[in-house]
């Protein structure tokens, strides 16, 4: 049985098992932090920022899209979830069960 949570009003309920099942790669963490920077991306631009081909960027994108966390729209391009939006200037997304920063870096 998975946990839905709503994260606020406005906000879409989220999987939390597909949500951290989708942030469990970091190929697909690099793709939602670059959708944070408010411009809807296609595969081959997502490709770019993870560092994989478009065929994989696309595959990570669909699961990125069956867990709440983007929508894919006019295009094939991605976006961030409407009512996911960070703040502009922000890596952040509240995701109601967690705040998730996608500019943590450990090492710096």
């Amino acid at each position: 049985m998975s946990d839905t949570t709503q994260a606020g009003a406005g906000t879409p309920a989220l999987d939390s098992h597909r949500v951290f099942v989708a942030l469990a790669n970091r190929n697909r963490c690099a793709m939602l932090a670059a959708l944070c920077d408010g411009e809807p991306l296609g595969a081959v631009h997502m490709a770019e920022v993870a560092g994989c081909s478009a065929q994989q960027a696309g595959k990570h994108a669909a699961v990125m899209v069956k867990a709440g966390l983007i929508v894919r729209g006019r295009g094939n391009l991605y976006r961030i979830t409407p009512g996911l939006q960070p703040v502009p200037g922000k890596r952040e997304l509240e995701l109601g069960h967690c705040l998730l920063r996608l500019d943590y870096n450990p090492s710096a």
